[in-house]
């Protein structure tokens, strides 16, 4: 049974920040600002961002392309980072 890509997705995610607490991965489909397709891609560190590997966080769309590019998935990845207590207070302000 082929792997959805949510489960590709956090997958590898995981797997890169395995000495993180993640909270939650989301994806939603989009497009940049020349109409290209991507995927805005969302990451919730329990831990505060500081605590977090600067360049896992950089280098995190080469180990995802290939993985994407294996499924026949041509949006690109843009992902944003956040803390548990920053996406909460988001969530708070946008209610």
């Amino acid at each position: 049974m082929a792997q959805s890509l949510e489960d590709v997705i956090s997958g590898i995610v995981k797997a890169r920040f395995a000495d993180a607490e993640i909270e939650d991965i989301t994806y939603e489909s989009d497009f940049d600002s020349d109409g290209d397709p991507i995927l805005r891609i969302t990451v919730v560190f329990a831990s505060e961002l500081a605590a977090v590997d600067p360049h896992k966080l950089a280098g995190l769309v080469r180990h995802v392309r290939p993985s994407l590019n294996e499924r026949r998935e041509a949006r690109f990845p843009i992902f944003r980072f956040v803390s548990k207590r920053d996406n909460d207070r988001m969530r708070h302000e946008a209610a």
